[in-house]
Parts: C-alpha cells; sequence; structure tokens
C-alpha cells in the first residue's frame, strides 16, 4: 500500500505551477498566455486541495501528523 504525504504532493504542485509562471514571463516562449493559465489553474488547486484538508482537520474529520 502506497503512503500518501501530502506535504510533498502539496509541494511538488507549487514547484510546478512557480515552473509554468517562469516560463510565461520567458521572452521568447510561444505560449507564455497558456503557461500562465496553467499555473494559474495548478495554484489554484493546490490551494483549495490544502484548504479543504485544513477545514477537516479543523473539524476533526482527518488524523493530523
Amino acid at each position: 500500500m502506497m503512503d500518501f504525504d501530502r506535504q510533498r504532493l502539496v509541494g511538488g504542485l507549487i514547484t510546478l505551477a512557480t515552473a509554468l509562471f517562469l516560463m510565461a514571463v520567458a521572452p521568447r516562449f510561444p505560449y507564455r498566455r497558456a503557461a500562465r493559465v496553467a499555473a494559474l489553474v495548478i495554484y489554484g488547486a493546490a490551494l483549495v486541495g490544502v484548504v479543504v484538508w485544513a477545514v477537516l482537520w479543523l473539524v476533526g474529520a482527518v488524523p493530523g501528523k
């Protein structure tokens, strides 16, 4: 069984979003708008996931580490 590590997952998503933001400001990158939109979507998904987990943790639905 795989151990799900939320912190590593969120860290990876934030790293991916940061890389996409950096590509979006590169002067000759042809997909700047698409990279910017993808970065916002990935960052937003990570943010929503963390907020949902925090709310579940606060109400006692999931155990904390």
